[in-house]
């Protein structure tokens, strides 16, 4: 029995368990998974961190005086630059977060919610970044990043990796700076405060109305000893001070939603199910033949042979081998992913073709024992 299985079934299932787990993990679930996966990145930024606006060009002062005003709670100042960054011999350019004020870095992108990896040790030149870099970069935990800050090279190790920074294109890093450092920013900058703020609202209609309507980025107004005369400095004061600047703030709980999906669910049932129908077929197909039918009507049953075992060996391998070719194909897909992919987005979604291969593997074993069966009766009637 072994060996007729292995003359007449065994090559055939190897081909059609390959087939349906390649086109059901790499045609239907995966795509199914990256658009999930696509959902979800578009949006936690806004809905797993505690900001809920972005300011432009706070001052310094404005930095200390406005937490527990205007419906303010905290604030995460930073000065925002794109410059050239290296890591294990790659050169990436990039956006690149730097902040003096690390106390609240929780209030940020960087925080515990959308933390990936970290490492178990401490750096005093930590630099956090996301999944974007690292994909990009091939960076990991502890590597080393270099980059010129304020016309020096500095170096940076990796301690944390958390989701992409879709607020940025192809993400951010984030890294704190020193007094000095943030002098050089400063003086190259000439202005007078930071790139922007992040903000959490104790009140956010207060805050709102705030920031859309009085709110002054105070952080442009530049030094009088930058103008040749007073005529000169006024009108970049007023300028500052008579402009409206809603335009300029980014509200996160406006571009919050509850996007899912696009096709998501269709195209992850279709594949569900064609994988069951063609487990089914397969095995329809393959019963049927009349090599196989004959075989055991005339070679086997009548000699007393007990053939059940050859169906219960071909269940288990086109179960077992359908599932494993499925489980290394999507985790193979999802490793080459150009996406970050949370386990959100794998989640049930992942077993649903299994499920269905098991289903049909088990209809398939109940009909074959029909088959097995009849004959059985035809040989004790004869």
């Amino acid at each position: 029995m072994g060996r007729y299985w292995a003359l007449h079934r065994f090559f055939l299932t190897l081909i059609i368990t390959v087939a349906v787990a390649l086109a059901a993990s790499c045609l239907f679930v995966y795509p199914s998974i990256v658009r999930q996966a696509d959902a979800y990145n578009s949006q936690s930024v806004y809905k797993n961190t505690e900001i809920d606006f972005i300011a432009p060009e706070p001052s310094f002062e404005q930095v200390d005086e406005l937490p527990g005003t205007n419906g303010i709670d905290k604030v995460f100042p930073y000065f925002l630059t794109n410059t050239q960054v290296n890591v294990n011999g790659a050169s990436r350019s990039t956006t690149v977060l730097l902040s003096d004020q690390f106390q609240n870095v929780d209030l940020t992108m960087y925080n515990s919610a959308r933390l990936i990896k970290k490492s178990n040790k401490e750096y005093d030149n930590a630099v956090l970044v996301d999944w974007q870099f690292c994909h990009d970069t091939s960076a990991g935990i502890g590597d080393t990043v270099s980059m010129t800050i304020g016309g020096v090279d500095r170096e940076y190790r990796i301690y944390a990796i958390y989701e992409t920074n879709s607020i940025y294109d192809n993400g951010a890093i984030l890294a704190e700076i020193s007094d000095d450092e943030k002098k050089a920013i400063v003086q190259q900058s000439g202005n007078s405060g930071y790139s922007g703020m992040y903000i959490s609202a104790s009140d956010y209609n207060t805050c709102q109305s705030f920031l859309t309507s009085e709110y002054r980025p105070l952080g442009r107004l530049k030094d009088r000893d930058s103008f040749s005369d007073s005529d000169k400095y006024q009108v970049h004061y007023d300028a500052i001070m008579s402009s409206g600047y809603a335009n300029e703030i980014t509200d996160f709980r406006v571009r919050e939603n509850d996007s899912a999906e696009s096709g998501g669910k269709v195209v992850i049932w279709i594949g569900t199910l064609l994988a069951a129908i063609l487990m089914l077929g397969f095995n329809i197909v393959i019963s049927g033949r009349g090599c196989e039918r004959a075989y055991f009507s005339y070679q086997c049953i009548p000699k007393g042979e007990n053939v059940k075992s050859y169906y219960m060996v071909s269940f288990v391998f086109e179960t077992v081998l359908s599932i494993v070719f499925y489980v290394i194909f999507l985790v193979l897909r999802i490793r080459m992913s150009e996406t970050y992919i949370p386990s959100s987005a794998i989640g049930f979604r992942s077993i649903m073709v299994p499920i269905a291969i098991i289903v049909a593997e088990i209809i398939s074993y109940c009909m074959n024992r029909l088959v097995v069966l009849s004959i059985e009766r035809k040989a004790e009637r004869e």
